[in-house]
């Protein structure tokens, strides 16, 4: 793009080029070219095809994950021992956050993208507003030409018919400068004309309104699928916090279409991205080629280009032609105010004169700002803005989108991976460990006299008997051991209250030996 001093300027960004390399391929495996067309057949058919790419590759992950559900689920024995599970929630906390960090990337291109695409959408509608400002300056000078063509030199006429009788020659020499006036804002209106129906080509209402529902649609599905990615991750945090696999069975089904999500939106800012870097490349070309059938390609081309302030040539050039007529119109009037001023006619041209005056001014301040309008300096201007905005913002952006959802989908796969590990080891039942059935601190179960009935109910505990010293539980004297013998016995049958027996009672009772204090 031709740039002058002080006038804004477009400059492709790396991102675009780096896009716009990408493999242009249609369904029959054959390049096509890059160029950026819509109504090419085999250009749409390479932007399908690049948007398929993510499509194919989710329907492969999500086999995998399918099969590795299989195999945690279905194939893979239970644990026959317990298992701890804080390596793999730990692996996949990593893996969730990995996703999250991803989902607020996300979130700021997407922001950034809106940004962008705004930006355009009130640089169009700057441009349609000046465009619209013209044709309103246009039909008022229209107006004016026909009110001094119409009324105001027919006014001046009828006073010079009925006031200049006595001088045929002055007469006939006035009327020809009044029709010079006629004739001068006959050209006027004539330049201007043209300038109008050229103009009044130029619509921008339907790209207006197509870009924002686009842009509309872009925005809310793209919240609306990074909104759902998290609520599915806070769900597996949940479980993954709780050991709940409750929280994990609501957790598969929603991140199988998330996974799915994920991919189908990674191809369409793939196609995307593609299709507007290959526009941001040369976007001249595809205005001029969308334009060319409406208005004149040397008339869209000094306005995406602007060479000079005062292009396009064919409007400055009328406009300069509508100046000068209205300076002679001007310039017209004084003379026919000099030739009549000796016939104290004065009082009579004072109306019509005043009125054409006026409208003269009217006119010439109206071309003065059709000029500063039409001319492609403001027009360019908000061409540039639109460029940055949908180029270099916006495509910034959906980049980043384009970048962060790639690494979204491989980490919920991950965890979809993980998640029914985690589901399998804690879905199994607790082990029954063996307890000792003589630790008298453990709680005993109630008696039973017959299978699955209970004859009795349980004996109330007793209040232990007072054992202060051994003797209170001794029945015997302890036997003198000498070095040589053996350790000692007891005999259970003379010895009905040994160590322990109270223990045994209550086991088999719920009652406790009485015991008679001997004296030896």
């Amino acid at each position: 793009m031709t740039v002058t001093p002080n006038q804004p300027y477009y400059r492709v960004e790396q991102i675009a080029r780096f896009l716009h390399d990408f493999p242009h391929i249609d369904f029959k495996f054959e390049s096509v070219n890059s160029s950026f067309d819509l109504q090419r057949n085999d250009y749409k058919e390479s932007i399908i095809f690049l948007a398929a790419i993510p499509v194919a590759f989710c329907v492969l992950v999500f086999l995998l994950t399918f099969a590795c559900l299989c195999f945690h689920c279905c194939c893979k024995d239970r644990p026959t021992k317990r298992h701890k599970t804080t390596c793999t929630r730990c692996v996949l906390g990593l893996f969730i956050i990995l996703a999250i960090g991803s989902i607020a990337v996300g979130f700021f291109g997407n922001e950034e993208g809106n940004k962008g695409v705004q930006s355009t959408i009130d640089a169009i509608q700057n441009t349609n507003d000046t465009l619209s400002g013209s044709l309103d300056t246009l039909k008022a000078l229209d107006g004016i030409a026909d009110n001094i063509t119409s009324i105001w030199v027919d006014a001046l006429k009828q006073v010079i018919n009925d006031h200049l009788k006595t001088n045929v020659t002055v007469q006939n020499e006035v009327l020809k400068l009044v029709e010079d006036i006629r004739s001068h804002s006959s050209q006027v209106r004539g330049d201007l004309q043209d300038i109008q129906n050229k103009v009044n080509k130029i619509n921008l209402d339907p790209i207006l309104e197509k870009t924002g529902q686009a842009e509309n649609y872009r925005w809310i599905g793209t919240i609306s699928m990074l909104c759902w990615e998290m609520l599915v991750l806070v769900v597996y945090i949940i479980a993954s916090l709780k050991k709940s696999k409750y929280c994990i069975i609501w957790g598969l089904a929603p991140g199988v279409m998330s996974l799915l999500l994920a991919w189908a939106s990674t191809g369409v800012y793939l196609g995307g991205s593609v299709a507007v870097s290959d526009f941001c490349m040369n976007p001249d070309a595809f205005i001029i080629s969308q334009l060319e059938q409406k208005v004149s390609p040397a008339v869209i081309q000094s306005y995406v280009q602007c060479k000079n302030q005062t292009d396009p040539q064919t409007f400055s050039q009328a406009l300069r032609d509508a100046l000068m007529y209205v300076q002679k119109a001007n310039e017209t009037l004084d003379d026919i105010l000099s030739k009549t001023a000796k016939y104290n006619i004065s009082k009579y041209l004072e109306a019509p004169v005043r009125a054409l005056r006026e409208g003269l001014r009217e006119a010439n301040a109206n071309v003065i700002s059709l000029s500063n309008t039409v001319y492609c300096g403001q027009i360019h201007t908000n061409y540039v803005k639109a460029l940055h905005g949908i180029c270099n913002r916006a495509l910034v952006g959906m980049s980043l989108v384009l970048l962060v959802l790639p690494i979204l989908g491989l980490s919920l796969m991950f965890v979809q991976c993980l998640a029914p590990r985690i589901w399998l080891l804690l879905s199994r039942q607790k082990e029954i460990k063996e307890v000792d059935v003589r630790d008298p601190f453990l709680p005993r179960p109630p008696n039973y006299n017959g299978y699955g009935t209970i004859t009795e109910e349980r004996t109330p505990l007793q209040s232990p008997p007072d054992f202060r010293n051994d003797g209170d539980i001794m029945t015997r004297s302890a036997r003198s051991v000498s070095d040589d013998s053996p350790p000692p016995a007891f005999d259970e049958i003379d010895l009905p209250y040994y160590p322990g027996s109270f223990v045994e009672q209550y086991s088999r009772l719920g009652t406790f030996p009485q015991t008679e204090r001997r004296n030896y």
